[in-house]
């Protein structure tokens, strides 16, 4: 006969705790954030520079992504190629990334070899080349990824987005990686410059997240502390609205039988004292399988294989967007559907949904953290958003704590459907009378990269 073990009982979520690193500071002013994980044998080593995308002359906009694309072409004391070998020699891989708060670097390495991963990653920070060909190489490279951007309908939906919500001064409202007029004009002395001025040890936070030897602060010192403090510290930007939001745009792509929509408008940062509750409300319209915009979308309307929502914040303000692509037919209809289900007025969430939504946001963490490198990209988004280590662990105690109506008073306050915009890419000859029969009067855009 089998035993058959009674199912375990499910209990309600708790809030788990990311694990708080030790805190030091270099000679230099750079802030190392230490998180001890027994059992990661491999270390995620990244450095956050105060750098961000904002910092780039509006005319060679796309820099900031070379200067961290082309770092480790070669660096002064390894010229070329050598560098990738002594990389590939530690088993260590390395990888960076421009964003709108900040640039990021960053090493994975076995933990036996952090001395000298540390030692690599500071030649890459501190002393890259930056050759000519190399740039030219980036330069290439990057343009051709714009080309299969405005082919794309996924990416030319967003972009048009951006253009929507944010005022058309905001970086943030154009192409993180540069545009085809400012990328072409990238020089290498451009790429030098940038770095020369911006990637230096003010604000500068080193995280280092594995199996940490006893001496791994002394190790970061050793390596780091040649970084000389220089430059200037950045004046971050603030976020403006599109003063002409709420708009409704098309995106024309002929003959496309799928059309991907974009609704939302200008939202709130972290900072704002609603985040948690704003959290666990996204996570209820449109953040999990079982959220209203999916299960009424997808399940109930059959128009799309999934929608979610959520908040997109920025270091200032943020966004709030819902996204989905279906068929070109069912499109305007999907929209009219889906701003109807953003006014919750007269359907507040529920008991039900709100524990849904906070058992998902708090059960996935746990998850979310298994290892090392996820633990140290979480450090670095709140590093380079000016956010304490404490930060998340604050957050899951808050959301842990909200009720029904207090999702519900915080959704309604942020996202108003009358202000927010809809931009759909695909069709337009198709789209726009569709728009009109659902009372939306469209206007064809062209997204130029």
């Amino acid at each position: 006969m089998t035993h058959v073990p009674n199912r375990p009982v499910v209990g309600p979520a708790q809030a788990w705790t990311l694990q708080s690193p030790r805190e030091l500071q270099l000679d230099n002013g750079t802030r190392l954030w230490l998180y001890d994980l027994p059992g990661q044998h491999v270390i995620s080593a990244q450095v956050v520079i105060d750098a961000p995308l904002c910092c780039e002359p509006i005319a060679v906009e796309g820099c900031a992504t070379i200067a961290v694309h082309a770092s480790d072409e070669g660096s002064l004391p390894h010229p070329g190629s050598s560098l990738a070998e002594a990389i590939e020699d530690i088993g260590a891989i390395y990888g960076g990334t421009a964003r709108q708060s900040s640039t990021v670097c960053r090493m994975e390495a076995p933990a036996t070899q952090l001395d000298a991963a540390l030692k690599l990653l500071a030649e890459i920070v501190t002393l890259p080349a930056y050759e000519a060909s190399d740039i030219e190489r980036h330069r290439s490279l990057r343009l051709a990824e714009i080309e299969q951007t405005l082919i794309r309908s996924s990416a030319l939906a967003q972009l048009g987005f951006q253009n929507a919500v944010f005022d058309a001064g905001c970086r943030v409202g154009r192409p993180t990686a540069g545009r085809i007029s400012t990328v072409e004009a990238i020089t290498r002395g451009d790429v030098a410059a940038f770095h020369q001025r911006w990637w230096h040890p003010g604000g500068a936070t080193i995280i280092l997240a594995g199996e940490l030897p006893a001496d791994a602060a002394q190790l970061a010192a050793d390596a780091f502390g040649s970084w000389v403090p220089g430059g200037e510290r950045p004046q971050h930007e603030t976020t403006i609205a599109n003063p002409a939001a709420p708009v409704v745009w098309v995106i024309d792509r002929p003959g496309s039988v799928q059309a991907d929509l974009r609704i939302g408008g200008f939202g709130p940062s972290r900072l704002d004292p609603r985040w948690a509750r704003l959290q666990v409300a996204s996570c209820a319209i449109g953040g999990s399988f079982g959220s209203r915009l999916n299960r009424v979308l997808r399940e109930e309307l059959g128009f799309t294989y999934g929608a979610n929502a959520g908040f997109r914040p920025l270091r200032s303000h943020g966004s709030f967007v819902m996204q989905t692509s279906c068929r070109t037919e069912v499109a305007a209809p999907a929209a009219a559907a889906a701003l109807d289900l953003l006014r919750i007025t007269d359907e507040p969430f529920s008991s039900a949904e709100v524990l849904d939504a906070k058992t998902f946001l708090l059960g996935i963490a746990p998850l979310r953290f298994q290892t090392a490198d996820a633990i140290a990209d979480e450090a670095s988004v709140l590093a380079g958003t000016g956010l304490p280590a404490s930060w998340f662990n604050e957050q899951q105690a808050k959301i842990a704590a909200v009720t029904a109506s207090e999702a519900t008073e915080a959704f309604i306050d942020a996202v108003r459907p009358e202000e927010l915009s809809v931009v759909l890419c695909g069709d337009a000859e198709q789209l726009v009378g569709g728009l009109e029969a659902e009372g939306m009067s469209a206007e064809v855009k062209v997204i130029e990269g």
